[in-house]
């Protein structure tokens, strides 16, 4: 309990302090080349809520120009990616051209392979296949037929 009072205490000093520091005027006196005199006379309160308001001010100023170097930063970067995405893309489709295009050519490569067995006299059928009707056709002919 003791130490919250000297603290409150700490406190309410301290602020009194700053209050008292923040009365009365200063005065501001100007000269001209002309020889006049002019004199203005601004309270410390208003000085010290004109060093507040600059210093908020030059602190959100700075913010903005961070949030905007940032924004600029990540739209140069958007545009590199997209420039990117579309040389991927396009090499994406010439892939899939060429894919296509082998995919022709594995078909006609087929039925070439097909003309020239008819040609040679081969059967167009795999080894495995031929084997397998073989072995169909041998048990047909050994099942006794009545």
């Amino acid at each position: 309990m003791r130490v919250l009072g000297r603290t409150l205490h700490r406190l309410w000093f301290l602020g009194s302090s700053i209050a008292a520091s923040l009365r009365g005027v200063v005065t501001i006196m100007a000269f001209t080349d002309t020889g006049w005199k002019r004199q203005f006379r601004l309270s410390k309160r208003t000085i010290f809520l004109s060093c507040v308001v600059l210093m908020v001010l030059a602190f959100g100023s700075t913010l903005t120009l961070l949030n905007l170097v940032r924004g600029q930063y990540y739209l140069t970067r958007m545009q590199y990616l997209e420039r990117e995405n579309r040389a991927m893309t396009s090499l994406l489709e010439g892939q899939a051209e060429q894919l296509s295009k082998l995919k022709l050519e594995m078909v006609k490569l087929k039925e070439f392979e097909e003309s020239l067995r008819q040609v040679s006299g081969l059967s167009t059928r795999s080894e495995p296949q031929q084997k397998e009707s073989d072995l169909s056709g041998a048990r047909r002919s050994s099942t006794p037929r009545r």
